[in-house]
């Protein structure tokens, strides 16, 4: 299974005025991107993919950090920063098998669930890709409409659709509909005050006739 880990976005942690980003603050002697990795190493045979701006690779050595924790991670650069989290992970597909699972997560976001248990959850439903919500309005995250059968019927970003918000993972049967999803999304320039959200390439699998899941989390599983 592919797991793409998005760490490319952050900068340092303005709050507390490190010049670190947040995924390398730590936590009971553990870094949180060390805690994301280790939560997402489900299954057999994962090939860990990190997105990381080239000064922060450069600067911290993060390619060195990331090796400690899973030794066969690849690493993709970015040598300033892209039109979104869309861009970033298409920047990245050649570490990819296409044919392959894929998992997309954000460095910072941390989510307290059986990675396991939801996987296989998708699996058996027969689904295409899948989600993980929680109950929000906040405009700051994105959103998901869901029908009775619990399946997505529609994704919008930074506009609450729904009480259903994205805690910013993504699942995909395939990673080449991942790509393809990202690329047609680009090319019909779906973008949100010039920005590429990976959210909005749900809507062309939708289009497309594909099952997207969706699995509901307390608020207490979810840790922005």
């Amino acid at each position: 299974m592919n797991v793409l880990i998005l760490a490319a976005g952050e900068r340092g942690n303005d709050e507390t005025g490190s010049r670190y980003p947040i995924w390398l603050s730590e936590i009971e002697g553990r870094l949180i991107i060390e805690r994301q990795v280790k939560a997402l190493d489900v299954g057999e045979r994962n090939k860990f993919i990190f997105a990381f701006m080239r000064d922060q690779v450069e600067s911290y050595h993060v390619d060195d950090i990331v090796r400690q924790i899973t030794p066969d991670a690849s690493i993709a650069t970015m040598s300033r920063q892209t039109a979104g989290a869309a861009c970033t992970a298409l920047l990245a597909i050649g570490h990819m098998d296409p044919e392959g699972e894929l998992v997309v997560a954000s460095a910072t976001d941390y989510v307290d669930v059986d990675y396991e248990a939801v996987l296989s959850e998708f699996r058996a439903r027969g689904a295409d890709a899948g989600v993980l919500t929680f109950d929000s309005l906040h405009p700051r995250y994105s959103f998901v409409s869901i029908d009775n059968d619990g399946w997505v019927v529609e994704a919008a970003e930074k506009r609450p659709i729904s009480r259903s918000a994205n805690a910013g993972f993504y699942w995909y049967a395939r990673a080449q509909d991942f790509i393809d999803s990202i690329k047609m999304m680009i090319l019909k320039d779906a973008h949100v005050n010039g920005v590429f959200y990976i959210s909005l390439s749900l809507n062309e699998l939708i289009l497309r006739g594909r099952k997207i899941a969706s699995h509901h989390l307390a608020a207490s599983q979810y840790h922005p």
